[in-house]
């Protein structure tokens, strides 16, 4: 299973000289939701698009297998959090952004 790599949000925001408080901004979040978003390891589908454009990475490269020897090339599943509240249509067009950007990145967009 792979999991969304919280880290790499930070470790690849410093490599580019982004502190975490313009990324917030640039992505639209004050930053102290940004950091409780981060401690909390919980993201909307819409924030991690827009972190990926943001960074100028592509959503595979944010995800980490669970078994750090293993080499992540397409996740088998992706853990989705939502909230008892989210009905069915909301969480599959959750689905749909995944699939969407799953396929732009075997495409190579």
């Amino acid at each position: 299973m792979s999991k969304l790599d919280y880290n790499k949000i930070k470790n690849i925001a410093a490599s580019k000289r982004i502190p975490i408080k313009e990324l917030a901004r640039l992505c639209d979040l004050s930053e102290q939701g940004f950091h409780y978003m981060l401690k909390k390891q919980s993201m909307r589908v819409d924030t991690l698009e827009r972190i990926c454009i943001t960074l100028g990475v592509t959503p595979m490269e944010l995800f980490q297998s669970e078994n750090a020897n293993e080499e992540l090339s397409s996740p088998t599943s992706v853990i989705i959090k939502a909230k008892e509240s989210d009905y069915n249509d909301v969480l599959i067009q959750k689905l749909d952004t995944i699939i969407e950007l799953l396929r732009l990145e075997k495409v190579g967009f």
